[in-house]
């Protein structure tokens, strides 16, 4: 079997012939995503009182960037307009609101003001009042608290507070109010009413009413984390209930409890932006079942975009980029460069990612490299040190787990050939560290007289997953069904990740399992300078795989340090080769021929590379197969029948 050529290992770009990112038109994040885009069209057309869009989402994106842009796109118009709170001179604990045209609302304060001073005077007021009512389009509800306040001043009574008017909420343009929810408090998000204490007495008043972000969003949208909401489930269902009656009741705090202060809820009207990850939509899902009802408007941001379809674009996306960051431009070397480093990221070559925080954070560390040494542009140079400079403040695990090969504390062997041992692949990763490492891991195989089963150890010492276990009872299935369809077995087998401690979990090493358990029931040894990755079905093909990049660079650090010989190489699945984004080192000795991959489509691929034997037929006793046929059944006790059988069919 042929390894694959050194152009398999690596994404392959055709860029358009430019001399710098800055020659590339910018693009944001919301051009490339056309089912939001689709979404926020029929919002912005949507017949519905405080409707709610739900977005698919995944960490690292900007949503506020991306619900801004498309909102400026689609949006057609808004009612937006000022809040204000007033004295109810009727009952001075029950706060009214006033809804005021937008931009209005510091005019209004001082004609109203100027209503006062004229009626305390016992003047006359009615052409402020006139005035005001034509401010405000002939509010009635406006027009009812003026001639109120007309006859409360005439008649000489007076105020809790000495000012009249608290305005909350005052728009100075007509832009459309975008607000993003972070990290909110039930008062920030629905806002509060403070209070005051004079001689043991608690006591509140209009002027007291501070608005919340709700408020502040009123008349445009509000952007709210899902996960904010899973952490205080309770102000889910006070947002819902506000969607739904269409008004903002106040929070109270603890001490006010036992005072009464009721403000007039105000009115609502507002497009509800919900934002997640999938999970946290599903656990939301779970908290209130109404969830499909309410948000059955939602749209997948996507964070991945074709290569094949529209690198243009995509370049366009990393112009923005740079520009939204102000970071130096890059030359062509460096687009390249950075490209890799965004499929490497999807884990397929055709893929690139669009993960904002991810890539902007290498741009970063690049145009730190850049500065330093003065650079006007950044290279292909700066961006491979930036990765290495990355690679080294992160790499102290790698290091140590590297230390126990080097003193000789982990046995592995990557020369020689041994019976029912093998060389698997395993990916760490440790939670809270964002750096996934590929490690080595010896399994060994065992064969005994028993009833045909496999024991799994580190299922018996419950260090393995549940997916492991299948991957376990897959093999079974693959050996009964080759070697056991006629008669039972009468081997049994102990398979076992040696100097494992830790809990395993994952199909990945079921191809490298199932060679090693051939290995022992042929007698066939193993060559220990590969190292093998990959899932397996019951009919023995071979199924793709994750981390595959980690794994093989993790093997290829264990060869390094024992000393390559040309001959070690990793077997992968063959549908793995879109994956395949390898480091310039790894791919720099394949290019030498010092290190090989070998993509494997089925289980007999595989085994014949290990061993040098031909797997074969079980019907033919001088294949790999065969030979573990005869061994089953001189131990049943069949071999006399079989072998007349096998004459017979050969006639």
């Amino acid at each position: 079997m042929q390894p694959l050529s050194p152009v398999e290992l690596n994404p392959v770009f055709n860029l358009p012939e430019l001399a710098t990112l800055n020659e590339v038109p910018c693009l944001p994040f919301s051009a490339l995503q056309a089912r939001v885009d689709s979404a926020f069209s029929t919002l912005s057309e949507l017949n519905a009182v405080n409707p709610v869009l739900l977005l698919n989402g995944f960490p690292g994106a900007d949503y506020e960037e991306l619900v801004q842009d498309l909102v400026r796109k689609h949006a057609k118009h808004a009612d937006l307009f000022d809040l204000c709170y007033a004295e109810n001179l009727h009952h001075p604990q029950k706060p009214i609101w006033l809804r005021l045209k937008a931009g209005t609302g510091i005019e209004f304060c001082e004609l109203v003001g100027q209503l006062l001073e004229l009626s305390s005077r016992h003047l006359e007021a009615e052409h402020v009042v006139q005035r005001i009512l034509k401010k405000q389009g002939n509010d009635e509800k406006i027009a009812d608290y003026l001639s109120l306040l007309s006859q409360h001043v005439a008649a000489g009574q007076g105020f809790s507070h000495p000012v009249l008017i608290n305005l909350m909420v005052h728009r100075h343009d007509q832009t459309i109010p975008i607000v993003y929810a972070r990290q909110f408090t039930p008062e920030q998000l629905f806002g509060a009413i403070h209070f005051q204490t004079e001689q043991g007495s608690v006591f509140s008043h209009h002027h007291l009413l501070e608005p919340g972000l709700i408020h502040q969003a009123n008349g445009g949208y509000l952007i709210v984390p899902i996960e904010e909401l899973l952490d205080q489930p309770n102000l889910w269902f006070r947002l819902k209930n506000a969607l739904a009656s269409r008004r903002v009741e106040w929070s109270r705090s603890a001490e006010m409890a036992s005072f009464y202060f009721q403000p007039e809820p105000p009115p609502l009207d507002i497009h509800l932006i919900l934002v997640g990850d999938r999970l946290s939509v599903a656990e939301l899902y779970l908290l209130d079942r109404e969830l499909d009802t309410l948000a059955f408007l939602r749209a997948d941001i996507i964070p991945e975009w074709d290569v094949r379809e529209d690198l243009p674009s995509y370049l366009g996306f990393l112009s923005h980029l740079r520009q939204k960051h102000q970071l130096l431009d890059m030359d062509g070397s460096a687009i390249l460069r950075l490209c890799r480093y965004g499929c490497r990221l999807t884990e397929h070559q055709h893929r690139l990612s669009l993960v904002e925080s991810q890539l902007v954070a290498m741009m970063q560390l690049s145009d730190v490299i850049a500065r330093r040494e003065q650079s006007e542009l950044i290279t292909e140079a700066h961006v491979l040190l930036a990765q290495q400079e990355q690679d080294h403040r992160l790499s102290f695990l790698v290091e140590q787990s590297d230390l126990g090969v080097r003193d000789g504390q982990y046995l592995l062997q990557t020369s020689g050939k041994i019976v029912g041992q093998i060389n698997g692949l395993s990916v760490i990763q440790i939670t809270g560290h964002p750096y996934d490492f590929g490690e080595p891991v010896r399994l060994t195989a065992t064969v005994h007289l028993g009833d045909g089963d496999v024991v799994d150890i580190e299922r018996k010492a419950d260090l393995a997953g549940h997916i492991h276990a299948k991957a376990m009872m897959i093999i079974h299935g693959y050996l009964s069904n080759l070697f056991g369809a006629e008669h039972p077995s009468p081997l049994s087998a102990n398979l076992v990740f040696e100097q494992s401690y830790h809990e395993i979990d994952g199909d990945s090493a079921s191809l490298t399992g199932l060679c090693a358990l051939l290995s022992a029931l042929a007698k066939e040894p193993i060559y220990q300078h590969f190292a093998v990755t990959g899932a397996v079905d019951q009919f023995g093909h071979v199924q793709p795989v994750g981390g595959v990049n980690e794994k093989i660079e993790g093997f290829f650090r264990l060869c390094k340090i024992q000393g390559l010989t040309g001959e070690q190489g990793v077997l992968i699945p063959a549908s793995n080769r879109l994956q395949l984004n390898l480091s310039d080192e790894v791919s720099a000795a394949i290019q030498a021929g010092q290190f090989h991959i070998y993509p494997v489509a089925h289980v007999e691929q595989a085994i014949e590379l290990l061993t040098g034997s031909v797997a074969g037929d079980v019907e033919q006793p001088d294949t790999l197969f065969g030979r573990i046929r005869d061994r089953l059944d001189e131990l049943n006790g069949h071999t006399v029948e079989s072998g007349f059988l096998r004459r017979l069919f050969r006639r």
